[in-house]
């Protein structure tokens, strides 16, 4: 019966640990996300890198909805996804306002169509729930370490920490490559967006795609956002292990 008692507390307290590494790779991905927002999450770098200029050129005259877009310049391109970046991030405050304008500061038109809107608005409510996980992380982190020191629980070392994050990195990563990417992708938007609310648009119908170049510009983002999150992820911890050796070195 003790040693049943004594391997509860090892699983108990191992899944403290284990939900320590969690919260702080949640916390991380959401120092990342905010990081890759202040700059357009580098949208003028993928611009070049994937050649939207050209998918704008080839598919712009076909657009069903919106005309002359090909003639916007890079400059003017920027700034629309700056402007919807920004909205999403302010429970889509604006989108119904964005237009777009030729070289000589001419509006040509409204950029996005009903629809689209309506997306970005879902997107909007996505992010600020995923936005206060991410803050519910920040403020659980420093309230478990506090419990931990109180019964001077020791802590595992940053690589054990690391490698438990690993192991579920590479499970996740694994699951989406034997899916496919894409098909993980729209799979997510079927279960995330409200039923009857369009997500997927042609290039010929949305100039929002167009200016992604969707889904292409999305992995880049992701890709990223993954590669910062690894390298605030161990900084993160040691930070957070320097502060709870305090915490245990003072109790």
């Amino acid at each position: 019966m003790r040693q049943f008692s004594t391997l509860w507390q090892q699983l108990l307290v191992q899944a403290q640990w284990t939900l320590f590494t969690l919260l702080t790779f949640l916390a991380t991905l959401m120092l990342a996300w905010q990081l890759l927002a202040s700059v357009n999450f580098l949208y003028p770098l993928w611009y070049e890198v994937i050649d939207i200029d050209q998918t704008i050129a080839t598919y712009g005259p076909r657009n069903h909805y919106r005309h002359q877009f090909e003639s916007t310049t890079k400059a003017e391109r920027v700034r629309l996804f700056a402007a919807i970046v920004a909205a999403i991030h302010d429970k889509g405050k604006g989108l119904d306002t964005l237009s777009y304008h030729d070289p000589t500061g001419r509006i040509i038109a409204g950029l996005l169509t009903p629809p689209e809107i309506t997306h970005l608005q879902d997107v909007a409510h996505l992010v600020e729930t995923l936005q206060r996980i991410g803050w519910g992380a920040w403020l659980a982190l420093p309230v478990l370490l506090l419990l931990a020191a109180r019964r001077r629980l020791p802590m595992p070392s940053i690589g054990r920490l690391m490698a438990t994050a690993a192991g579920v990195f590479i499970g996740v990563a694994g699951v989406i490559l034997l899916l496919g990417p894409v098909q993980v992708f729209y799979r997510l938007h079927t279960w995330i967006f409200p039923a009857g609310h369009a997500w997927f648009f042609y290039y010929e119908e949305s100039l929002m795609t167009m200016l992604m170049q969707a889904p292409v510009l999305f992995g880049y983002i992701a890709l990223t956002l993954a590669a910062l999150s690894l390298l605030l992820f161990p900084a993160l911890l040691w930070l957070l292990s320097r502060w709870y050796d305090a915490l245990t070195t003072n109790h």
